[in-house]
């Protein structure tokens, strides 16, 4: 079932006619294939693309939309719709901004970022969250094309006291015209993770706890052109095609 759904995402991508004039790609590291993903701290349009993980073993078709409300407010959502069930999945945040600096968008330095506010997801039962991100980025060697990316994100569901916390430090590399109608993108870097905590039972034992609580960093890599994507992430990898 893995091979076929594959090979059925593979034609179907070929099919689609890619236009020669496609403008370059951004250095981002933030990857379409979960939900899940630390966010970009800017706005884009709305991006749509194909999925497949052998996880799943089934196409999915993902979707994000990002709106700017004012300078530093951002409505943000993703979503994830498996075809072969039929199941939707989905993540969305309302932030308020604060930055150390102004954001030009041309450029790969960014200041400081810290971003607060509410979310839903359905991973959470569809009820409301607190939710917190933090980014900083840095313009690294000569020229607009390599880019260290620090993010982090705390989510917290006051009422169960579940707590969902991430990070990612991570290089990107673009090459522009990388052939006559390609760009391509490298990334690689480290996830953090730490395991989804809730509220402790009075009289259970805090040392088991506490090393339930210990962190784990994963190799993140990320290979694209302007289309295709190759991502490994938490030692499993998605293919990616962006519509």
């Amino acid at each position: 079932a893995s091979i076929v759904s594959l090979k059925r995402f593979v034609l179907l991508t070929a099919r689609i006619r890619i236009p020669l004039q496609i403008s370059p790609l951004q250095c981002t590291v933030s990857s379409t294939s979960t939900l899940e993903s630390v966010t970009t701290s800017t706005c884009a349009a709305m991006e749509t693309a194909l999925h497949y993980d052998p996880k799943q073993k089934h196409l999915s078709f993902l979707l994000k939309e990002c709106v700017t409300a004012d300078p530093d407010i951002q409505l943000r959502f993703r979503g994830r719709l498996n075809t072969d069930t039929g199941d939707f999945d989905y993540h969305a945040t309302a932030y308020k901004f604060f930055s150390s600096g102004p954001v030009v968008k041309e450029s790969l330095t960014q200041p400081f970022r810290l971003g607060v506010g509410l979310g839903v997801s359905s991973s959470n039962s569809d009820e409301p969250f607190a939710a917190a991100t933090a980014t900083k980025k840095i313009s690294l060697l000569e020229g607009e094309h390599t880019q260290l990316t620090a993010k982090a994100r705390l989510e917290l569901d006051p009422r169960s006291g579940k707590l969902v916390r991430g990070a990612r430090v991570a290089v990107c590399r673009r090459f522009l015209d990388f052939t006559a109608h390609q760009d391509l993108q490298l990334a690689a870097g480290v996830d953090v993770d730490w395991p989804k905590a809730a509220k402790t039972a009075v009289g259970s034992s805090s040392g088991s706890s506490s090393s339930s609580s210990k962190p784990k960093a994963d190799l993140y890599l990320s290979v694209r052109e302007n289309n295709w994507g190759v991502h490994y992430r938490r030692g499993m990898w998605s293919l990616t095609y962006d519509l």
